[in-house]
């Protein structure tokens, strides 16, 4: 097994790909500190998983009090900390038009305040405030750590609402800068970028939108759940112990850099 006894805190866990990756990593034998905003879904994925010992916490990953409790509950479970994956994003918030966002080419005009704080607020600061506490614990207990980020194609191509791309770009620029900063504690720092994936974000996408999508891609489908755990599994193993500051993008070759 690549994760005996590891603790792993995901993020999101779930549902979509948070849950996959929480599923895969149990397999692999790690604990799981299954983060989400709502306290049922995390119970219950923590019920499905293999082995013994995960715990499940509550918490909304854009409220910092919030998530420096959430941190010291899973100090108190586990001791440690061995692995994040900030995996908790939206792609829209309430007050967004999204159709109009997706297909009338005028997105920043249809986008309201609410709208593009709310995305800026889950995805940029809850990814900065869940590492800010996981370092802090990493670095107390002076072991090596691996840190996963879940960015988007988007980040990379410009693709999709501004606010959205806007986030995941802020993502992989946090991802750089702290393989810089963490690296000489033995802390190891990448992202992955996903394209068109099977989950319930993008089965609120627009039809056209999505079928658009899925024809630019060279595989010619959407990618899975499980897909990108196998990269999140890769990036927080030792299999990847002399990679940080990077990242990869499962995305059926939709981009191709």
């Amino acid at each position: 097994m690549k994760l005996t006894d590891r603790v792993a805190v995901i993020t999101g866990a779930g549902s979509g790909i948070g849950r996959a990756i929480a599923e895969t990593f149990a397999a692999e034998g790690a604990k799981i500190a299954a983060l989400d905003v709502r306290a049922e879904s995390a119970e219950a994925i923590i019920k499905t998983l293999a082995g013994d010992g995960h715990c499940a916490f509550a918490a909304d990953v854009s409220n910092s009090q919030e998530i420096a409790t959430a941190f010291d509950a899973v100090d108190a479970a586990f001791g440690r900390i061995d692995i994040l994956i900030n995996n908790a994003g939206i792609d829209r918030a309430p007050g967004d038009a999204f159709d109009k966002l997706m297909t009338t080419g005028e997105q920043t005009v249809h986008m309201t305040d609410e709208g593009f704080s709310r995305v800026m607020e889950v995805n940029v600061n809850g990814t900065f405030f869940c590492t800010r506490e996981a370092v802090k614990r990493m670095r107390r207990d002076e072991r090596a750590g691996a840190i996963v980020n879940l960015s988007s194609i988007a980040g990379i191509s410009a693709n999709g609402p501004p606010h959205y791309a806007a986030s995941k770009a802020a993502v992989l620029g946090l991802t750089r800068s702290w393989a810089r900063e963490f690296g000489r504690f033995g802390i190891r720092v990448n992202a992955i970028c996903p394209g068109v994936i099977e989950t319930p974000m993008t089965a609120k996408v627009p039809d056209a939108a999505l079928e658009g999508l899925i024809r630019a891609t060279p595989l010619g489908r959407k990618g899975q759940p499980d897909d990108i755990a196998a990269t999140a599994l890769f990036l927080a193993s030792d299999e990847s112990g002399f990679i940080t500051g990077q990242w990869i993008s499962p995305n059926g070759g939709l981009i191709i850099c």
